[in-house]
């Protein structure tokens, strides 16, 4: 259920100053840095997605039935912070043909805590320490607020991320239901490629209006700042 124009412009006014506090915290880390302002380097892999669970009311047609799909990974330090310091881990998850028109689409998830509240509290981790990860802030879907999460069954192995998580959803606050699991090959190689939930939702996956506003901002600082300076197609490792 979409709200009203009114109430989703009011929320999109209370996400757009935090959003451009964001976006200027950003921009000045990219350039300070001559880096990728938001995730600068990290590890590709490529994944494999089995739903092992059948849930058709979730109301993301990607998720809603059993089998297996391939897809492809990336995980990062978030803040790209010294060597040795605590980081927030991020996750990418991009699902080809999973968007409304079937093109790719894009699932952002990073270190937090597990419970009813901290799932909605970013979590800093040592290097080479690999915890639960979350969609931090909810979508809408399927009339409803959906929270994704990753919980790792393996532990990483020679600074490598852990090769098999299990999907979940929170409906609300409600707990954790499992979905499937995710296990990924990964590579000592990294990616220029950029993933953007909100520009490329999955399928019934909509932002909220709020949610929309303080990410946006950052994001297309991120991208202006990256566009100024040449990149190459591979980057090395975290």
């Amino acid at each position: 259920m979409t709200a009203h124009p009114f109430v989703a412009r009011l929320n999109r006014l209370t996400g757009f100053a935090p959003g451009l506090a964001l976006a200027a915290a950003a921009a000045l880390t990219g350039v300070l840095r001559r880096d990728k302002p938001l995730h600068p380097a990290g590890h590709l892999g490529t994944g494999r997605l089995t739903l092992s669970t059948s849930v058709p009311d979730l109301g993301v047609p990607a998720l809603a039935a059993g089998g297996t799909r391939p897809c492809v990974v990336r995980w990062s330090r978030a803040m790209g912070l010294p060597r040795g310091w605590p980081d927030i881990e991020g996750m990418a998850l991009r699902l080809p043909g999973a968007s409304q028109h079937g093109d790719d689409a894009d699932l952002l998830l990073a270190s937090t805590g597990e419970h009813r509240w901290t799932r909605y509290l970013l979590t800093l981790r040592r290097p080479r320490r690999f915890g639960r990860l979350t969609t931090l802030l909810p979508v809408r879907a399927g009339g409803r607020a959906l929270t994704f999460g990753l919980d790792p069954v393996t532990g990483g192995a020679d600074g490598l991320p852990p090769t098999s998580y299990v999907l979940e959803v929170a409906r609300g606050k409600g707990p954790w239901q499992r979905l499937g699991q995710l296990d990924v090959a990964w590579s000592e190689g990294d990616t220029t490629d950029r993933f953007d939930p909100v520009a490329r939702p999955l399928d019934g996956v909509e932002q909220y209006a709020f949610v929309e506003a303080l990410r946006e901002p950052a994001y297309v600082a991120a991208r202006a700042v990256a566009r100024a300076r040449p990149t190459t197609e591979k980057r090395p490792h975290a």
